[in-house]
């Protein structure tokens, strides 16, 4: 069977930025889909209030979540003085891996600085209105490095740096 693999941001509301990320695997037709589609997985290493309230708006609108990382010693990197993020990247791509054969959208996102404002029929709702088969996040400002900015083209509309939360090549 071959692989097709979707990635869509939607806007949730997110204490410090907005990112997610969805993924759809072996998906063979366009068919509408069902909340029963739909993982989300996110990346924590440590149980932060932030992951407390991010796990408590999932339970309150029913999403299905799957953690990466859990109880690991973080070796990603200090986001704040140094770009990080490789074993972040690692988890995923490994996650991804192993539901390779399943028909699920995956929806990757963070979860210290995220809660959910509405639920997995709305979120597909919006996946599937976009009509692409990837979308990233994107930001307003370029990090870690500002003297980049240059190099990156102008739009009209929209913001013009990709989240720094996800990388695909």
């Amino acid at each position: 069977m071959m692989l097709k693999m979707r990635i869509l941001t939607l806007a949730l509301f997110s204490v410090s930025w907005l990112v997610t990320l969805f993924t759809e695997i072996n998906c063979e037709q366009e068919r509408p889909k069902a909340e029963d589609d739909l993982l989300v997985l996110t990346v924590a290493t440590k149980e932060t209030d932030g992951f407390k309230r991010f796990l408590r708006s999932a339970k309150h609108f029913n999403y299905t979540i799957k953690v990466l990382g859990r109880g690991e010693k973080w070796r990603g990197g200090d986001y704040m003085s140094v770009p990080g993020g490789g074993q972040k990247v690692r988890l995923l791509k490994s996650a991804l891996e192993e539901m390779k054969e399943e028909k699920k959208i995956v929806l990757f996102i963070d979860s210290y600085d995220v809660v959910f404002a509405s639920g997995p029929k709305e979120l597909l709702k919006k996946f599937q209105q976009s009509k692409h088969k990837v979308v990233f996040s994107a930001e307003t400002l370029i990090w870690p490095d500002r003297h980049l900015e240059d190099k990156h083209p102008h739009f009209r509309e929209g913001k013009r740096f990709l989240g720094i939360h996800w990388l695909c090549a």
